[in-house]
């Protein structure tokens, strides 16, 4: 049988298959489904310090070959993971790996620090897709300023295995994987979503509460393949 182990850092996989954040829940309620035993990685839904409601609805709409979404990072906070999904989710034999995000360098610090004791999390996913508040709500991730701003400060507070999720809504996105490399992410994830916009033609309306919305789906694996090929090769 072919041996199908990968190795980022010191985050060992019995194989390449990963969940997306977002996709898969926790994880748990796709237990009936999926032999969860046999995935290389679940990466869980966003997690954040605080609580967080989400935007209004409607926040999900149907696109062609994809989907449109502006669900807000919904989830109940950090304590809450740590107290009530992880006990849960450890007892799943793969590697569980959290997505944090957050508004600022140090709710992103917070976070991940809160994480760092857990024995069954060997890793977290940093999504720097997320506004910062202090700039007018430009996201982390489209500057190479803004990126090293939060890996600096998770690095301080982290010591695992530290994968950045990238923004694709970026000139050049190579350049930000490298900057994320020098401050200590030990590999990127590539990529989010598009932004994108749905146009009800009858009612003259936007589809989405907030008008835009993160564009997901087959239709986004072109322009994945040439940035995870761009990251690579410059």
């Amino acid at each position: 049988m072919a041996d199908l182990n990968v190795k980022i850092s010191n985050l060992k996989l019995k194989n390449p298959v990963m969940t997306a954040s977002g996709t898969f829940g926790y994880g748990l309620e796709f237990q009936d489904f999926v032999p969860l035993n046999q995935i290389g990685g679940i990466i869980v839904k966003g997690t954040t310090l605080n609580p967080r409601q989400g935007n209004d609805y409607p926040r999900m709409v149907e696109t062609p070959k994809g989907m449109l979404n502006c669900v807000g990072l919904q989830n109940k906070g950090v304590d809450y993971f740590v107290e009530h999904i992880y006990p849960e989710v450890s007892k799943i034999d793969t590697n569980i790996i959290v997505n944090v995000s957050g508004n600022s360098p140090d709710t992103y610090a917070e976070a991940a620090e809160r994480l760092n004791g857990l024995e069954h999390v060997p890793a977290i996913e940093l999504n720097i897709s997320c506004p910062n508040v202090k700039e007018g709500g430009m996201s982390f991730g489209v500057t190479c300023s803004g990126a090293a701003s939060v890996v600096r400060e998770v690095r301080k507070r982290y010591n695992k295995t530290l994968i950045v999720k990238l923004s694709p809504n970026v000139t050049d996105i190579a350049s930000i994987a490298r900057t994320c490399e020098a401050e200590g992410a030990d590999a990127v994830s590539l990529i989010n979503t598009l932004m994108g916009m749905s146009i009800d033609i009858e009612k003259r309306a936007h589809r989405l509460s907030i008008r835009t919305g993160g564009l997901s789906g087959p239709a986004v694996k072109p322009v994945a393949v040439r940035m995870v090929y761009d990251v690579a090769t410059q």
